[in-house]
């Protein structure tokens, strides 16, 4: 079973936090320290509380501590992205930073994850099905933060064509400009709009439900045809049980994810970043999920 440590200060170690508030549900810890573990590597990583508002002035401390590196999470991923000294082109698109590298010269290197932690998931599960993502279209449910985080990852895993279907449908044309404009392919409309009104391919559909509907107990409502041209669909919430957005779709007879792996594969990437070094993310993933449901039989 996974445990999170306490992390003394001891710079003999390297040292490694994730920035949120609230920050005490955060698995990271338990996620970093299993990789550690894995590769033997000598690293600590703790939860940091950062007040509202005070971000700077905790990375400011983390840094003089000799923090090496940060994972950051809501509310201060813009925060992270406007401290940044240099950009990598996912945070660049995303206008928001999930990763942080304190580099010795003093200056801070920004990356965001997410996406790709997102498509590496994705391209296990499709490879059980005997496809690859690069043969596949996404139908993005969702047209904020955690959509835009996406759409660099998505063209540089060779993504055919991205649908973005919102409730404001101007904001969903707004990001398929964006995601045009890095030569990704894409069309945006409002959640009943069918693929028909689309020129689209007709590659495999997978479906990715960015919006926020799970944490509600909400379904977003999309036209059915979609599903009659899908073989994935995934949601980037994850909980103990399937999330509403899974439950509603177990009658189409779909493979249905939740985000959990998108989770572990995020850090695995963060890791990476920091350390040169690629744990077994899906080691981890099975050890998550276990400390996942212990959590829920307790609650």
């Amino acid at each position: 079973m996974l445990s999170t440590p306490n992390c003394p200060v001891d710079h003999r170690i390297e040292r490694y936090v994730v920035i949120g508030n609230p920050i005490a549900h955060s698995m990271s810890p338990a996620i970093h320290t299993d990789f550690a573990a894995q590769l033997e590597m000598p690293l600590q990583y703790a939860r940091v509380l950062a007040p509202l508002g005070g971000f700077k002035q905790t990375v400011r401390a983390l840094k003089a501590a000799g923090v090496q590196g940060a994972n950051v999470t809501v509310p201060f991923k813009l925060d992270a992205f406007g401290l940044a000294d240099v950009l990598s082109p996912a945070a660049q698109f995303a206008q928001a930073a999930n990763t942080l590298i304190f580099q010795a010269d003093g200056s801070i290197h920004a990356d965001n994850t997410d996406g790709g932690g997102l498509c590496r998931d994705l391209s296990r599960q499709l490879k059980t099905l005997g496809l690859q993502l690069e043969q596949c279209q996404v139908l993005m449910i969702g047209a904020g933060g955690a959509a835009s985080g996406c759409v660099a990852a998505f063209h540089a895993a060779g993504v055919h064509h991205l649908t973005v279907l919102n409730r404001t449908v101007g904001k969903a044309r707004e990001l398929a400009e964006r995601a045009e404009a890095i030569d990704l392919p894409a069309a945006g409309g409002s959640l009943d709009t069918p693929p028909s009104h689309f020129e689209i391919p007709g590659a495999p559909v997978v479906i990715v439900n960015a919006s926020s509907s799970s944490l509600n107990g909400d379904v977003p409502l999309i036209h059915p045809a979609w599903f009659e041209r899908a073989v994935l669909v995934y949601d980037m919430m994850y909980a103990a049980q399937p999330t509403p957005f899974m439950q509603a779709l177990e009658s189409t007879g779909l493979p249905c994810s939740d985000g959990l792996g998108m989770l572990v594969f995020q850090a695995q990437l963060a890791f990476e970043v920091w350390t040169g070094q690629s744990p077994n993310a899906l080691e981890t993933l099975t050890k998550v999920r276990q400390l996942v449901l212990a959590k829920a039989a307790v609650q």
